[in-house]
């Protein structure tokens, strides 16, 4: 690891913990070396440095596009890892940008819903992160994170966060050989998702909440794809 982005990391963990109460589970699930995918759900911006700051490697991840215009923001998610997705379409050259990651041994944080879902639920998953799985054949290790939205801390303490890491799944184990093309890609991607969301029926909020609302949405399709 960088010493720089040791620096960083450690910074942003001092800051997450000062301000949330953290709960983290299955560390030891993460590979400390070789090619993974980290697959998360996504409820707050807070979640790409909340994961980055706690696994213990250094991880490359996507930002939109947007954020690299704002000259030190742009090069200081860059020197972290951070590479352009233009969103709201397939965009090949970023899930490229992956599959060389993984080719060399990266390890590459994927948010499966490609946004912040709303409340406690869950967006469909869009078919990227399969595209990836498929071709790479990397090992995902699902996470689920609870309690990054609260923004601000609450009346009887500090908000808490817990992350829960699952052991990893095989490439193969995600495939389903009488799917093709996109299907296959959606396919994989809706059981990382499901994966993922079994994760939150481990915790206490999770059991309570074990049939919270899937929000459905169109996913993008790409002939190119076919």
């Amino acid at each position: 690891m960088r010493l720089g982005y040791r620096l960083v990391r450690n910074t942003a963990r001092l800051l997450l913990r000062f301000q949330y109460g953290l709960a983290l589970r299955g560390m030891d699930n993460i590979p400390r070396t070789g090619t993974v995918i980290i697959a998360s759900n996504h409820r707050s911006n807070w979640d790409p440095p909340l994961l980055g700051s706690m696994i213990p490697r250094e991880v490359h991840f996507f930002a939109k596009e947007e954020l690299f215009r704002t000259g030190w923001l742009g090069r200081l998610i860059s020197y972290l890892n951070a590479f352009p997705v233009r969103r709201g379409q397939f965009d090949r050259e970023s899930l490229s940008k992956c599959l060389d990651i993984l080719k060399h041994n990266g390890a590459l944080l994927f948010f499966p819903e490609g946004t912040r879902a709303p409340g406690d639920g869950f967006l469909r998953a869009k078919l990227g992160i399969g595209w990836v799985i498929c071709l790479s054949n990397a090992p995902v290790i699902p996470v689920y994170i609870h309690g990054s939205q609260q923004d601000r801390p609450c009346l009887l303490g500090r908000p808490r966060i817990t992350v829960v890491f699952g052991k990893p799944l095989l490439a193969t184990e995600l495939m389903n050989p009488d799917l093709h093309g996109k299907e296959l890609y959606q396919h994989v991607s809706d059981r990382v998702l499901e994966s993922i969301r079994e994760l939150s029926l481990s915790t206490p909020f999770g059991r309570v909440k074990s049939k919270g609302p899937v929000y459905e949405r169109t996913v993008i399709e790409d002939e190119r794809l076919r």
